[in-house]
């Protein structure tokens, strides 16, 4: 009755027999796979000094930015630079009309001489009444030609103020830049009127080199380093080292110093601000480019794990496979510390001539019999055959 029942649903549902069929077969290979021989590429490793090293995003800002506003007012009557192109400290941006200002000028120096040209009379005055105090002339009228002597003298010091403002107020219907820098294209044109302290602005200077990189990094990271620092798992050197990655993943030439690391949390995002100053004399670096930056906080010992030969865990941890004396696959987890663009940082877990396998590790299972070949993984990340000196082609990802 068995056979009878199987012959009707073999022929009922042929395709979920062949299924089962292979499934049943699968399984009895999986089970008997300790017996079976891979070949495995392997590498042995070493504990060694490796460099600490963090990935950041961030964006650049110019380190100067001067907004250029006029401190007088008047008709432009002139834009004296070429929007685009490198301006010296105090070059000349934009010329205001100056013929009232000259005018006022004048005027304060007329004003300067009248006022000195009363001071000898009032001081030749005083000097008459005193020596005649007393024998027809009254205390009371020394007194007025001394106060009188005294106005005349503020009164120079008055018109020598008028004066100095008149030709500040001259000088500054030419505007200067404040700052060596790019100039942006003027906000303005010829014949438009300004005013003295306008919130518009004319144009703006922006100093490109150095330039700036704020990074965002996250407190609770920050905390971190510092414990381990403190612990002595990382040796912390007299600076952090920062490499810059452009937007369109090249590795900026030249190294960026650290200026500053912020003293506030962000609220929504929980990270902190690092600022770090580069060189940029081709100005390749603009204000508002978004770009990363990879610090070196210090250096650790550990083991590099290549990320090929690494699975990542959902509890942050990797699953490793290596291989015991007697040949035998069994998988183990770490905790990476960090990372290069290639390989994991392992400080702790391993031992010095750990055999890891590489490659083919999709068919092992623990206790799986494996045949080691020596390879050896280049900074690009392809393995290579050690004895047949060819590339096995596989990259890390």
């Amino acid at each position: 009755m068995r056979n009878v029942n199987h012959f009707i649903f073999s022929r009922l549902f042929p395709g979920i027999t062949v299924l089962l069929f292979l499934l049943t077969g699968s399984s009895h290979a999986q089970d008997g796979g300790a017996g079976r021989i891979i070949k495995t590429g392997t590498i042995t490793v070493a504990r060694e000094t490796l460099p600490l090293t963090v990935t950041l995003s961030g964006q650049a800002v110019a380190e100067k930015n001067a907004a250029i506003r006029p401190l007088v007012g008047g008709v432009i009557t002139d834009i004296l630079y070429e929007a685009g192109r490198k301006v010296d400290k105090g070059a000349p941006l934009f010329q205001i009309e100056k013929e009232s200002y000259i005018a006022t000028l004048d005027v304060a120096k007329a004003a300067l001489e009248s006022a000195k040209a009363a001071v000898p009379s009032a001081s030749e005055n005083l000097k008459r009444y005193e020596k005649l105090s007393g024998t027809g002339v009254s205390k009371s009228e020394v007194d007025t030609a001394r106060t009188q002597l005294q106005q005349a003298q503020a009164a120079v010091r008055s018109a020598e103020a008028d004066l100095k403002t008149a030709e500040i107020n001259l000088r500054r219907t030419t505007i200067t830049s404040p700052i060596a820098g790019i100039a942006a294209t003027a906000d303005i044109s010829v014949g438009d009127l300004v005013t003295a302290g306008q919130s518009d602005t004319l144009t703006t200077v922006m100093q490109l080199d150095p330039i700036l990189v704020d990074l965002a990094e996250t407190s609770s990271r920050l905390l971190d380093v510092r414990k381990r620092v403190d612990a002595g798992d990382i040796n912390q050197g007299d600076s952090i080292h920062a490499v810059l990655i452009l937007e369109n993943g090249d590795e900026y030439k030249g190294e960026g110093v650290i200026l500053s690391i912020g003293n506030k949390v962000s609220t929504s995002t929980g990270t902190l601000t690092v600022r770090v100053r580069f060189k940029n004399p081709d100005h390749l670096i603009l204000p508002g480019m978004f770009l990363r930056a990879k610090l070196t906080l210090g250096t650790l010992d550990g083991f590099l794990i290549p990320q090929l030969a690494a699975e990542p865990q959902a509890d942050s941890t990797i699953g490793v496979w290596t291989l015991n004396k007697d040949s035998k696959a069994k998988q183990i987890f770490l905790v990476p510390e960090g990372s290069t663009d290639t390989s994991w940082i392992i400080p702790h877990g391993l031992e010095d001539g750990t055999v890891i396998l590489v490659d083919n590790t999709d068919n092992l299972r623990d206790g799986a019999s494996v045949e080691p070949v020596p390879v050896e993984i280049d900074e690009n990340g392809v393995i290579h055959d050690i004895v047949n000196n060819s590339s096995a082609g596989k990259e890390i990802k």
